[in-house]
């Protein structure tokens, strides 16, 4: 059995340094990329695209099935096994990456409508989403500073009580929403964010 100063020195001489060095930034924005995917800076451009997520993946599982085979000694193991070990890693890696990808795409919540107000410094999200069997959209109220948002949860709507329709209208402090049962009318501070007038929560049962 080699030593751990053997296995590095002969991964080290099997390698190219820059090889080595590729790897390296290539995990950096492996890295980088999953961080963006997450968007902490709640920037605008980033707020429903999905690809940060399925490219840092993807990279990922490259960088994994190259470790793999970079740190099996070939001299000792037959080609053959090397390259089932790094498939092998390769394909459970792409499916952990698929599953996560299709939970992030199709298991969140659905963004079917949204309106800007006339300045185009706020905004209102309507996000579906199902309740056990029934529809039920969540209202988000958000205002936008250069490339970033703050957002604001101002309640939501549930089919059995009230069935979303469509935005009235948009403007600073102030969004009217149309339901089946009528207009809802949801009120913000336009500088802090503030929800002043939700949503009523018997439109909500259970949720608002």
């Amino acid at each position: 059995m080699q030593k751990p100063s053997r296995l590095v020195s002969h991964v080290t001489g099997l390698v190219p340094r820059r090889r080595m060095v590729a790897v390296g930034v290539a995990g950096v924005v492996a890295v980088a990329l999953l961080t963006v995917s997450r968007n902490p800076w709640n920037l605008i451009f980033l707020q429903d695209h999905p690809l940060p997520l399925a490219v840092s993946w993807l990279m990922v599982c490259v960088l994994l099935a190259v470790a793999v085979w970079l740190l099996i000694p070939t001299e000792h193991r037959p080609l053959i096994w090397a390259f089932v070990a790094v498939a092998t890693v390769a394909v459970l890696c792409a499916g952990v990456a698929g599953a996560a990808l299709g939970s992030f795409l199709f298991e969140k919540e659905e963004l079917v409508n949204r309106a800007v107000s006339a300045d185009g410094r706020y905004e209102v999200r309507v996000l579906y989403w199902v309740a056990v069997i029934d529809d039920a959209w969540d209202i988000v109220v958000q205002r936008r500073d250069g490339a970033r948002f703050v957002a604001a949860y101002a309640g939501c709507l549930y089919s059995e009580a009230a069935r979303y329709e469509r935005i009235q209208s948009v403007e600073s402090g102030r969004a009217r929403i149309v339901t089946d049962e009528g207009v809802v009318e949801v009120q913000f501070d336009p500088d802090t964010m503030r929800i002043t007038k939700r949503i009523p929560a018997e439109l909500c049962p259970g949720y608002g």
